[in-house]
């Protein structure tokens, strides 16, 4: 695998977990606003600035010794 192959598999996976971030906290804030009169906001989709930060954590966590 090439280094470029290698860092896009790393974005795909923090793609991945933002996204089931974003996801999980939706579902959160959907059960709760059927369940009560005080209304959450819904969480914002992910961006790509906190995308790349978790590629960073990844890829950091990744090449640590």
């Amino acid at each position: 695998m090439t280094p470029y192959e290698l860092r896009f598999q790393i974005f795909k996976q923090a793609v991945g977990l933002a996204q089931d971030e974003y996801h999980a906290s939706y579902e959160l804030v959907a059960l709760h606003n059927e369940n009560s009169s005080k209304k959450w906001d819904y969480p914002p989709f992910p961006s790509f600035e906190k995308i790349e930060q978790l590629a960073e954590k990844i890829n950091d966590f990744v090449s640590s010794n």
